[in-house]
């Protein structure tokens, strides 16, 4: 009896709590100018829930691609990584993808992308499955 209840209790210290609770909110991208084929998305990720999760993929709409990045600076040169593994979204957290940091990029563009279009990513993640998320296309040099 003991054995069990000790299993029992170790089985509940290793579960992530409840369930998450992702809030995606404002997500953007700049416009592009004609020949330009990608470009980077950004958006703020909170889990207001009890339990934590995981972005595992971002998809656009056909026939463009995307992938999720991290850049980061080092003696002076930039280099983006994508990020194989998914970004963990931990109960309670607020994940910001901004420019200098982690982001959607988004390749393969059909046209440009104009102020005031919207273009749908679809999110997948661990806990919460799939999420469509419009982006607001915004001027190349709108400061967000």
């Amino acid at each position: 009896m003991k054995r069990v209840l000790l299993a029992a209790v170790l089985l509940a210290s290793c579960s992530k709590g409840g369930p998450a609770d992702i809030e995606i909110s404002n997500a953007w991208a700049r416009e592009t100018v004609a020949g330009q084929t990608s470009t980077a998305a950004y958006m703020t990720l909170a889990n207001n829930g009890s339990g934590d999760d995981r972005l595992l993929s971002v998809a656009a709409e056909a026939p463009a691609m995307a992938m999720l990045h991290s850049s980061e600076s080092a003696d002076g040169v930039a280099r983006m990584r994508a990020m194989t593994s998914g970004l963990a979204i931990p109960a309670g957290t607020r994940i910001e993808l901004k420019p200098g940091g982690s982001h959607v990029m988004v390749s393969g563009l059909p046209a440009p992308l104009r102020v005031g279009q919207t273009l749908n990513l679809t999110l997948t993640f661990e806990g919460s499955g799939k999420r469509s998320v419009p982006l607001k296309i915004v001027a190349a040099n709108e400061a967000r």
